[in-house]
């Protein structure tokens, strides 16, 4: 049985403390917020301790994990204080929004001996995870270009999204996602291109990047959070290789908390016709944090989200970024 202490009760928060509902041989033992909690169907399910005090889940021997869901800007100082006190953590994606910044999160993690995982959640999305399988048989293992979207408003459920120095803005928050699982998709990039535009705090939020690979495939993938109100939370991945086309398409409510109930469609195009792709339906944030439990409890290297590919993500990202301020094609 492992021992949680998650930190942090806004919508991503309540999406983990609902997934380890639905995982076994884990337990969130205390719930480290600041806000009063209201919610009265969580007060009712949970029965662990509320605390304001993040030093008492360091301090408390029964915890082995500290799983936080904070505002990007607060990553590094809490991941920190808890290698320090010999947790193991599992993150929210972005880890960081800068690479020095990450690099002493790792020397910290890799001094004290403790295991960091990193919620990059699509690779553990039961469609993406069908279109990477695809990907590594000869119905798609030439792929030569990809075009990739995620469209939506602002989150409404709190305003750091909107400050550049606290989220990030979409680049990190939202582009992250469709960066991060190309690059798992394709390999390594040689240059990137973007243009985009900002909200009236100075974020980017809304990004259009051409990625060019090492093998020569070419990435299209776009992101936004200023999609006019009322127009729904959208998500696409198309894959043109040399054998045929793979098409995925989601449009769900207004925001990504009504994810699960839009229309989705995960088609496969060749000579042959069209066919729907089979997969295994489960919840994506029940995958990745049974998979990093499972990590942390059988002492297993953890090869879907290796640190290594974090930084390498979050590397992309500062090209990105490099390529909007200055208008220019960046070399990685």
């Amino acid at each position: 049985m492992k021992h949680i202490g998650l930190v942090g009760l806004g919508f991503i928060g309540k999406t983990h403390l609902e997934a380890y509902r639905h995982i076994e041989n884990c337990q969130v033992t205390a719930i480290c917020t600041r806000n009063k909690v209201e919610d009265f169907e969580l007060l009712h399910a949970y029965n662990g301790s509320f605390v304001t005090d993040y030093e008492y889940l360091l301090r408390n021997e029964e915890i082995d994990v500290i799983d936080i869901c904070l505002p990007t800007f607060l990553h590094e100082d809490y991941i920190i204080k808890a290698a320090r006190a010999g947790k193991h953590i599992i993150c929210e994606k972005p880890l960081t929004l800068t690479l020095e910044s990450a690099d002493r999160i790792i020397h910290e993690v890799t001094k004290n001996g403790v295991k960091l995982f990193v919620g990059h959640v699509l690779r553990f999305w039961p469609e993406y995870k069908a279109i990477k399988m695809l990907s590594e048989t000869d119905k798609l293992k030439d792929i030569e270009i990809v075009h990739a979207k995620r469209l939506g408003q602002l989150p409404k459920w709190s305003d750091w999204f909107l400050h550049p120095e606290k989220s990030g803005g979409a680049l990190f928050d939202l582009h992250l996602h469709d960066i991060d699982f190309v690059h798992y998709l394709i390999g390594e990039v040689e240059s990137v291109y973007a243009v985009g535009n900002k909200n009236k705090y100075d974020a980017w939020d809304h990004v259009m990047t051409t990625l060019i690979f090492k093998n020569k495939c070419k990435a299209f993938v776009e992101a936004s959070q200023r999609m006019t109100t009322g127009y729904p939370f959208t998500m696409s991945l198309r894959a043109q290789a040399a054998q045929g086309t793979l098409d995925f398409n989601l449009i769900a409510g207004e925001n990504i908390e009504n994810i699960d109930k839009g229309p989705k469609q995960l088609f496969y195009y060749n000579r042959e016709g069209k066919s729907a792709v089979t997969f295994e339906k489960s919840d994506a944030f029940q995958n990745e944090l049974s998979y990093f439990l499972n990590c942390i409890d059988k002492n297993q290297e953890n090869t879907i989200v290796p640190l290594k590919d974090v930084l390498y993500t979050l590397k992309l990202l500062k090209s990105i970024e490099e390529s909007l301020e200055s208008g220019k094609q960046i070399y990685m």
